[in-house]
């Protein structure tokens, strides 16, 4: 069975990768005006890879209204030197990951609690109270890790790809409804001008078996902000990431136990800092007890890697100052 597992996850890798390169390449068709060539190109698909590359298409597509929204509400940091850096520290790791072959962007949310954001598509977002609150570049990796976990894993995406057509409605509406009564989340808010796109569509057909339905991009979004930012994903989902997500850290050379450390110190927070991350991911203690367990299957004591302080000191001189409240 693992065997097969393995085999199984392997071409649907393949397929994915398959899939991601037709859709850029159809992305850099269309942006020389060549929509014949797009639709020549889309025409040469197999079956197969037509319905990987739409299901791939309908992903990016919730994933960037989902991050378009998160970074509307947040606001973000714009430095070019930091945020470059956690790019170059996020695809790094992701290169020592299982889908290396995924395009991932990150970005740096101005906001001091401690969290971070996995969009469906590649879409990683982290806040300045999590870069603030690491200390070497091997926990950045760490945690930066456990996000392209659940971005290659699809956690966010399979789990709306179950939920029932009256469950992202009701998600989605409870999601604007917390947005009315917080005025500055409000203030944010972005216009909800998609009403039922064709890929909103296919999405529907996919998720209910009914052509026509009409589901909107925007209310699978919505329902996926719901859930990555108030109910959160199954608590498996968060230890496999983040079981992965320090596999492909030690794969790129990084401190086995730095996940670890970055855990134990949010556990010293102030309520406040890490109220939102306990509300959607299991107790920081539990997720200790089982990172334990990885490290000791992955002889973590006699792997020697970096921290990246000296590096990630130089990065924390340019970190901008903290709003005030």
């Amino acid at each position: 069975m693992m065997i097969l597992d393995s085999h199984v996850r392997r071409r649907r890798n393949m397929l994915i990768c398959t899939a991601s390169l037709m859709a850029a390449a159809a992305c850099t068709m269309k942006t020389h005006g060549t929509d014949s060539a797009e639709k020549a190109a889309e025409q040469s698909m197999t079956p197969e890879q037509r319905a990987i590359f739409e299901d791939y298409r309908m992903e990016v597509e919730v994933g960037r209204n989902m991050a378009g929204r998160l970074l509307g509400y947040y606001g973000v940091v714009e430095d070019p030197k930091l945020v470059g850096y956690v790019n170059q520290i996020g695809s790094y790791v992701a290169s020592y990951g299982d889908y290396p072959e995924r395009r991932y962007m990150f970005a740096v949310l101005k906001h001091e609690s401690v969290n971070a954001f996995a969009c469906p598509g590649g879409y990683i977002l982290v806040t300045m109270g999590a870069l603030r609150n690491a200390n070497s570049e091997a926990e950045l990796a760490a945690v930066l890790g456990h996000e392209v976990a659940h971005v290659g894993k699809r956690h966010m995406y399979d789990a709306l790809k179950k939920m029932k057509q009256k469950d992202i409605d009701e998600a989605s509406a409870k999601k604007r409804a917390a947005i009315d009564k917080d005025p500055y989340l409000k203030m944010r808010q972005r216009p909800e001008t998609d009403s039922a796109s064709a890929a909103g569509s296919r999405l529907a057909t996919y998720l209910t078996g009914k052509a026509g339905v009409g589901l909107s991009i925007m209310a699978a979004a919505a329902a996926g902000m719901q859930m990555i930012t108030e109910k959160g994903l199954d608590k498996d989902l968060e230890y496999e990431a983040d079981q992965e997500g320090v596999k492909y850290a030690i794969r790129a050379g990084y401190e086995p136990r730095a996940m670890m450390a970055f855990l134990k110190r949010l556990e010293d927070h102030s309520a406040k800092k890490v109220k939102n991350l306990e509300k959607t991911h299991p107790p920081m203690k539990e997720r200790r007890d089982q990172l334990a367990k990885v490290l000791l299957s992955l002889k973590a004591e006699d792997i020697i890697g970096a921290d990246g302080q000296e590096r990630f000191k130089k990065v924390k001189a340019i970190f901008p100052v903290p709003e005030a409240g």
